[in-house]
């Protein structure tokens, strides 16, 4: 059974940044990213621009539902071309779409993006130990638990590890001819 994608991934546009910094500022979006601080839309500029460096290390993708509906934002971060990695980065903005697949098509396409149109070697995420639900997404994609940093993620009154999981581009393509 072929399962059916229901996003699309697309460029991010300039039309786009204030419905990207409005959810980057609510508390459930801010609490799962490192950055905390509140976004207003001149830093919210500067990223975009940043993004249309001739070399980037960040490379992101709006997330719309088959309607064409902007729902997220999704991207291989800090990417480093000499030793072939990114970091998987992923946000689902409308609460209405959470948990209902849309994160997992975009992890599909990105890994699927990274590894053979990239030809990176390895893709990594960190995800805070309360976030359970992306724990599970990444888990059920076949990412391996490959260590954490202990305590250093400090919200809602206390310290949290941050949890590494990864991905080799050889249990990709296992994962790949496998099904």
């Amino acid at each position: 059974m072929i399962e059916e994608e229901i996003t699309n991934l697309r460029a991010l546009e300039v039309e786009d940044l204030g419905q990207l910094r409005d959810w980057r500022n609510a508390d459930f979006v801010r609490e799962t990213c490192r950055e905390y601080r509140l976004l207003n839309m001149e830093q919210q500029k500067r990223w975009f621009d940043s993004l249309l460096k001739t070399s980037p290390d960040t490379i992101m993708f709006g997330i719309e539902n088959k309607e064409g509906k902007l729902i997220g934002v999704c991207g291989l971060t800090r990417i480093n071309w000499k030793n072939g990695n990114a970091e998987v980065s992923i946000y689902i903005g409308e609460r209405e779409w959470q948990e209902k697949g849309a994160a997992t098509d975009s992890l599909k396409t990105l890994v699927k993006y990274g590894f053979e149109t990239l030809n990176l070697h390895g893709v990594y995420a960190i995800i805070f130990e309360f976030n359970k639900p992306s724990i599970k997404l990444f888990e059920k994609y076949g990412f391996k638990f490959e260590g954490k940093h202990r305590e250093a993620h400090y919200i809602k009154g206390r310290y949290w590890d941050e949890l590494v999981y990864g991905m080799l581009r050889e249990e990709y393509d296992k994962r790949c001819s496998d099904s």
